[in-house]
């Protein structure tokens, strides 16, 4: 028994414009296409191709098949093509599970608003949450393993179509079209919304096309480009913040490291490092989610305790090391930072030395 894909078309209408993608077609009626598929479940070939081997999601089958839509053979597209599914629409029907595959000149956009899952883009595999953008440049290997009930749309269209929306004036937005990226929404709601909606707008359009919907639904296809540039700056720069931070907070550390004895305020710290105290407050709170003085106070606790476990210096000698010049003091710092004073710390410490010697 070999697999034998079915084909039914809904929704006969009396008025209908002239779409590109269904020229030829009457005139009196517009298709709204399902997709179902009767196989053979016990030939091995087939289950390999449509459905998970035994094993991890993460290897590759040994010959990458080129679909059109998913499951179909491979053809040309046409010069204006587009198709918009629900995710359930065809993923239900392989378990939730879409194999590595590749499209010749498809380009895909898809918005899981629901669920999650494990996407394979080329070598890279990656989780995502709900919600999240992804998009598919043409010839990049790609699958899915969804959660059941994943929900959301996926769009596709011909490269040509997609370079047509995306003019050459559009450089900037440009490299949408020539990687495959993985972008999480969960911390953007207005993203969400927005990409939500034009999302919606496009199926809506695709499913009841009337007068001006080719226009229409290239126009949010637009905007879902541009949403999709705006998310991967906004990633770059925020990377870029993290490394900046990152450098700051190492030299801050290596100030600390030499210094800390000194009791020097944050605002000189920041002076040596050339930038403001809040700038070194916003990185250290980025990396260690701690302020500049708490980052500081650590390291004078930890050489405390050393001081206290690991040398003959009374408590008051210790805070002298230290720098603290009244032992009361110390004391004070202490207590309020280790959780205890320092004579019941090092009484503790003592006692463990003990029982480690029983």
């Amino acid at each position: 028994m070999i697999p034998t894909w079915v084909r039914m078309n809904f929704l006969p209408c009396t008025t209908v414009p002239e779409w590109p993608f269904l020229a030829g077609r009457e005139m009196d009626a517009a298709d709204f296409v399902l997709y179902f598929c009767v196989v053979d479940w016990q030939r091995a070939d087939i289950l390999a191709i449509l459905r998970p081997r035994a094993g991890d999601f993460g290897q590759m089958i040994e010959k990458i098949p080129r679909f059109f839509l998913y499951g179909e053979a491979d053809q040309d597209a046409g010069l204006h093509f587009l198709h918009v599914e629900t995710i359930p629409a065809r993923s239900i029907l392989h378990d939730w599970y879409i194999a590595p595959h590749r499209h010749s000149n498809l380009f895909q956009l898809l918005l899981a608003i629901g669920g999650g899952g494990e996407l394979r883009a080329d070598s890279l595999t990656q989780d995502f949450t709900a919600p999240a953008l992804v998009t598919v440049p043409p010839g990049v290997v790609h699958g899915y393993r969804f959660q059941p009930g994943t929900e959301g749309w996926v769009v596709t269209l011909s490269d040509s179509f997609a370079s047509e929306i995306l003019g050459p004036r559009d450089a900037e937005i440009g490299p949408v079209m020539t990687e495959a990226r993985l972008m999480s929404l969960e911390s953007d709601e207005a993203a969400t919304q927005a990409l939500r909606a034009q999302f919606a707008t496009i199926a809506e359009e695709f499913r009841n096309p009337t007068l001006g919907s080719l226009a229409a639904i290239a126009a949010h296809i637009r905007l879902v480009f541009v949403a999709q540039a705006r998310l991967r700056q906004a990633d770059r720069q925020a990377a870029l913040a993290r490394d900046a931070d990152a450098v700051l907070f190492a030299r801050f550390r290596a100030l600390v490291e030499n210094h800390y004895r000194d009791h020097r305020p944050v605002s000189v710290y920041a002076q040596d490092l050339a930038v403001t105290e809040k700038r070194l407050t916003v990185a250290c709170r980025r990396v260690v989610e701690k302020a500049p003085l708490d980052v500081i106070h650590a390291r004078l606790l930890i050489e405390a305790k050393r001081n206290l476990l690991y040398t003959s210096m009374t408590i008051a000698e210790a805070g002298y090391a230290l720098g603290f010049r009244d032992p009361a003091y110390f004391t004070r710092f202490f207590t309020r930072r280790a959780g205890m004073a320092p004579r019941q710390f090092k009484a503790a410490a003592g006692h463990e030395a003990v029982q480690a010697g029983n």
